[in-house]
């Protein structure tokens, strides 16, 4: 709908249009009325009309400088004039104004009035139609251009350079010359993509919004020019003052904050900056320094989002201990988080476990494979051992889900969440089960695994009959008792083979078991190899 005003200190005139125009059937909607000039100003610099309908003999101020006022603030809006006035003079001031329609308040009918409202609808319509097209076809133009300048930069990363004056003439039409001035390459990466995404839908229209507001901040401060890389990604080329200048230690940042600044303001995304080495001043140490930038895509794993930050200060080598030999401490301790079935304290210990990843700065695939058994793990040990465990998840999205999260920040974040409704899954489990005897026992096992646990210890434990406990367990969770005990002991065996330097031995007594061989039965009764087979398996793979 349109909006209307009506301004006119003839108060029976505004009653009149008020009740007798047909609003809705003409697609309109009147949004105020004013007896005098100046309020209708007011009104209207609150809430813009798109038509005005307005008398001319107003105190304070008359219609025709209401009308120059709010042509000025919407030069698109209709005006419709009433007067008792049909002196030349008048009528020339509102010809001057473009006003659609002079209506004599002696000879004013409804129908008149509803006609030139069907034409100012119609006009209107046509104007926003045009407007669409318009905007799409610029938005069509500007996001040809950003695919012509991509390929142009993923041309020169990948593609050698033969005559460096034919690449000087492909970027001088993208308003890159480097005619006397070198330029100084930053990279401009979009903080929690997939978060992003799932708000915009397209990866186009995420990328179009965030270079609209790169575009126009660049036009207004300084000279620069953007490539988008790819839909995450953009490289923003700094003209630098003169040819001699080679250090970016000088570079103002300024530019750099106030577009980060107006992309959170406008389209609530983060975004973050790695700054060049050096200017550039020919095609050839030009693309040198973007790939060192585009090199160090893992090493920004560990930057916070919102940071500007330089080449030198991300180059920083990871740790050469193997992560893995962590896992068992850290699978205990989130473990226990588990079986306590308590969320006081994952805030605590997941921040601890992730201020010691980033201190030791393991490679980003190898945290995130860690952090990906870590939670497959759990999540079976969980899922086999209570059979009214409801939770579920596809271990192919939650690979995905992992692989995707772009910074450790993120990650502990996800980790944090993930194992919060893990717990909160369990407890539900725990409250609907129909028999807490068999929770209890299971979480009597899973923490007493390196004992020896019987069936009378247990049964004792609960106050139970033996023979009783025995069948109760059998028919809830169609699994023997002991058969459950030997299934945790083993699973808990293969874990610390695949991650420690445990030997066989040292396992199988930390376990509980007095009798190797007879760890080996078990253990191969389960995975059909031996625990030394397994342990020389993964010892091939150097976990450690």
């Amino acid at each position: 709908m349109y909006k209307v005003m009506l301004a006119d200190d003839d108060y029976p005139v505004i009653e009149f249009l008020n009740q007798e125009l047909p609003w809705d059937e003409l697609n309109l909607k009147l949004i105020g009325y004013a007896e005098d000039g100046l309020s209708a100003l007011a009104k209207a610099q609150q809430d813009m009309p798109d038509i005005l309908i307005t008398d001319i003999g107003m105190p304070g101020m008359d219609g025709i400088e209401l009308a120059q006022h709010l042509k000025q603030l919407h030069p698109g809006m209709r005006t419709v004039i009433l007067s008792c006035h049909d002196e030349f003079h008048y009528t020339r001031q509102a010809v001057q104004l473009q006003v659609q329609d002079y209506v004599l308040k002696e000879s004013m009918e409804i129908e008149e009035i509803v006609q030139i409202l069907k034409k100012l609808v119609v006009q209107l319509d046509e104007e926003r139609i045009e407007a669409k097209k318009n905007q799409g076809f610029m938005q069509s133009v500007k996001q040809n251009q950003d695919v012509l300048k991509e390929k142009l930069i993923s041309k020169l990363l990948h593609a050698p350079i033969f005559n460096e004056e034919e690449w000087y003439d492909k970027f001088e039409k993208f308003g890159v010359s480097f005619s006397g001035k070198p330029y100084l390459p930053v990279n401009c990466y979009i903080n929690q993509y997939d978060k992003q995404m799932k708000r915009f839908q397209s990866e186009e229209v995420l990328a179009y919004a965030v270079s609209n507001v790169v575009e126009e901040i660049l036009d207004q401060s300084c000279e620069a020019v953007y490539f988008r890389l790819d839909t995450k990604e953009l490289l923003l080329l700094f003209a630098g003052p003169g040819i001699k200048r080679n250090s970016a230690a000088e570079f103002d940042m300024q530019p750099l904050r106030e577009i980060q600044s107006a992309i959170h303001k406008y389209v609530r995304i983060n975004v973050s900056y790695v700054i060049g080495e050096h200017y550039s001043s020919s095609i050839k140490s030009l693309k040198k320094e973007i790939n060192t930038l585009l090199e160090l895509s893992d090493q920004r794993f560990y930057l916070p989002d919102g940071v500007i930050t330089r080449v030198n200060q991300v180059s920083v080598p990871f740790a050469q201990e193997h992560i893995f030999q962590y896992y068992a401490e850290v699978s205990d301790a989130l473990g226990k988080l588990l079986m306590d079935e308590t969320t006081e304290q994952i805030d605590e210990t997941i921040s601890g476990w992730f201020r010691f990843f980033v201190e030791r700065r393991f490679h980003p695939e190898e945290l995130k494979s860690f952090i990906l058994r870590l939670v497959m793990d759990q999540y079976v040990k969980f899922r086999s051992s209570a059979q009214y465990f409801e939770y579920t998840l596809s271990q192919e999205r939650l690979h995905q889900a992992i692989l995707s999260v772009e910074s450790v920040f993120e990650l502990e974040v996800w980790l944090n969440q993930f194992w919060k409704s893990l717990i909160e899954s369990i407890s539900m489990m725990s409250k609907r089960s129909r028999r807490m005897e068999i929770i209890k026992a299971q979480k009597y096992v899973l923490t007493h695994l390196d004992q020896k646990i019987t069936l009378e210890d247990v049964s004792d434990k609960l106050h139970l009959n033996p023979a009783y406990f025995s069948r109760l367990y059998k028919k809830e969770t169609q699994e023997s008792f002991i058969g459950y005990v030997t299934r945790m002991k083993v699973e808990k065996a293969k874990e610390w083979l695949e991650t420690t330097n445990k030997t066989v031995e040292e396992i199988a007594y930390h376990l509980g078991y007095d009798n190797k061989s007879y760890f080996n039965k078990c253990f191969k009764s389960i995975y059909n190899m031996s625990p030394s087979q397994l342990q020389k398996h993964f010892g091939s793979k150097s976990f450690l």
